[in-house]
């Protein structure tokens, strides 16, 4: 099976994520996978050096004819029996291209919890161009089921997975030393993004809450992203206590640091920081939202709190910072269960079926 993923996305998130692996579990299983992306991305520089080949475009709006022609001729030469899209973008530029070229089976993989309005364009689109739509949670089904524009029988959902041995232990203490970390100072966590629907903003006040309850304590912001200068500026008063990382690659050695990660995102799907702290060890206070809840069942696995509440977020960090019994049991229950119901293995079982259902069913309808 020839597969083509295809995102506009310039930066890195959950989703080039997932891409990346499903591209690299299917062509362990034998198959191929190419990716066209926007030009100058993370996701075509990762993409090389894992292998795959790589085609960029512009992708500068859903009217980029040149992009449109370029994949579509791409798509041509490829021979491609899946074309997978993600991202809003990505999947008008791709079903369009798609449908010129003559593929017919095409799959949305949407991560995200955001309205699909239903629109003259979206109809057609989904009932014209893409053939099948797969979500990473139950909440992303149900939204998109009650627009309107996408059939219930058209959704199959598929949670995300994650290679354990991808969160190795990383307990050299290098981490501490290098952020000057004292050895009794706790450390919480935010990972992601600076990027509004994160929540760093609800994560400062509630860290400058953890910090009155806890003063031995410190919160590291891990991510990059156009709100680093403000929210700096909010971080000021809580003096050396906040370290802004940007980007890093070595999440391992974060987590392993880390003794609470804290989720505070207004808008998500199943994020990938929540598996990688589950794998980890390190208990998660996240808040209640999208496909989050189907992860973290709340005071088993995780605590859960409402979204915009500070007060609520800072409470159940400090529960899990000063109780350890807790926090053991929170952490060996996430890594049962992420192994048993979340793993890479499964994700990709899943993928390959959906992907194969899908380029069957084109062969059979060109017949």
């Amino acid at each position: 099976m020839r597969v083509l993923f295809i995102n506009s996305m310039r930066a890195f998130g959950g989703g080039e994520q997932w891409l990346l692996e499903v591209a690299d579990g299917l062509v362990a299983r034998g198959h191929e996978a190419s990716i066209a992306a926007r030009r100058g991305s993370a996701l075509s520089t990762l993409g090389r050096k894992h292998g795959h080949p790589v085609f960029e475009f512009p992708m500068r709006g859903d009217a980029d004819l040149e992009s449109i022609v370029g994949i579509t001729t791409l798509m041509k030469r490829g021979g491609f029996d899946v074309v997978s899209v993600n991202v809003q973008r990505a999947v008008r530029l791709g079903a369009v291209a798609a449908y010129f070229a003559g593929i017919r089976a095409v799959v949305e993989r949407r991560g995200l919890l955001f309205r699909l309005k239903n629109t003259g364009r979206n109809r057609f689109i989904y009932k014209r161009l893409v053939s099948r739509v797969v979500v990473n949670c139950e909440a992303i089904k149900d939204d998109l089921a009650s627009s309107g524009v996408v059939a219930g029988r058209q959704m199959i959902v598929i949670p995300n997975g994650i290679d354990p041995s991808r969160i190795m232990s990383a307990g050299d203490g290098k981490l501490r030393s290098e952020l000057g970390i004292g050895e009794g100072t706790r450390v919480v966590v935010i990972i992601g993004r600076l990027v509004p629907d994160k929540g760093h903003g609800v994560a400062l006040d509630a860290f400058s809450r953890i910090l009155a309850g806890s003063p031995d304590c410190c919160l590291l912001v891990v991510g990059a992203g156009g709100l680093r200068d403000e929210l700096e500026r909010r971080a000021r008063p809580l003096g050396t206590a906040v370290h802004f990382l940007g980007h890093r690659d070595d999440i391992s050695a974060i987590l392993d640091a880390a003794d609470v990660t804290m989720v505070t995102s207004f808008r998500e799907g199943m994020p990938h920081v929540i598996l990688e702290s589950m794998v980890a060890g390190t208990p998660v206070v996240a808040t209640r939202t999208a496909g989050i809840p189907e992860l973290i069942e709340d005071e088993l696995s995780g605590l859960l709190v409402q979204m915009h509440d500070p007060h609520g977020t800072a409470q159940a960090v400090l529960r899990i910072l000063n109780d350890s019994g807790l926090a053991q049991r929170l952490a060996a229950n996430a890594g049962r269960r992420v192994r048993s119901e979340f793993s890479l293995d499964l994700m990709i079982d899943r993928v390959e079926a959906c992907f194969g259902e899908e380029a069957s069913a084109a062969m059979r309808v060109e017949r």
